[in-house]
């Protein structure tokens, strides 16, 4: 009995030692990846467009980046979830405004966003995602009619005097659930991208 329990603990901790090395050779190799990761994105990132040197343009060009592989996985998703190509083609319209509106609000983010604040990478990164989803959304609802939904269309019915009314009555009008309908379907997606998307920009650029 006395050989029992002197052995036990020594087996818990071999088994301990065991799950500690897994753990750690796991996250060596995370590691390793994020820094492979960071490393392609200095040299072959969007940092390297135009004036991407500038941190400000820097990372509005990650957050566009961010809202592009997005979208591109969010597409097929939900034309999966709907059953239908449509809901697909509607997100693949949206993409090039909320491309243009999330490297807008990325560069004005980075650009006033103090250096000093804590978790800068995070911080930015949801600042943008708020920001982009107020300002994505707006320009789509106003550019509604060049993509010819007549749910915003006004000259669909109405007399072209009364028709920028009409218009703008029902951009107000819909405006507020539409932010809301699209920050519940792309919030589980928008959120880790441009966390992961902020934060590789902002070690690249560290040089890690």
């Amino acid at each position: 009995m006395r050989l029992l329990i002197d052995t036990e603990p020594c087996g818990a901790c071999r088994r301990n030692k065991v799950l500690l090395t897994t753990i750690s050779v796991g996250e060596s190799v995370m590691v390793a990846s994020l820094d492979r990761v960071v490393r392609l994105y200095g040299r072959y990132g969007p940092s390297r467009l135009p004036l991407g040197d500038r941190r400000d343009v820097g990372g509005g060009y990650s957050m566009a980046a961010g809202v592009l592989a997005g979208g591109i996985v969010f597409a097929p998703v939900s034309a999966l979830v709907s059953g239908t190509v449509g809901s697909a083609g509607v997100i693949l319209s949206a993409i090039p405004v909320y491309l243009a509106t999330g490297f807008a609000v990325g560069a004005l983010t980075w650009r006033s966003l103090a250096s000093s604040v804590p978790y800068y990478s995070a911080v930015a990164a949801l600042v943008t995602v708020i920001g982009n989803y107020l300002a994505g959304t707006a320009v789509w609802l106003l550019l509604a009619p060049v993509y010819g939904y007549e749910v915003l269309n006004p000259y669909v019915g109405a007399d072209p005097p009364t028709s920028l009314t009409e218009f703008l009555g029902a951009f107000f009008e819909l405006y507020p659930l539409t932010v809301l309908t699209v920050v519940v379907w792309t919030i589980w997606i928008a959120v880790p991208l441009s966390l992961v998307f902020s934060y590789v920009y902002e070690r690249s650029r560290s040089g890690a």
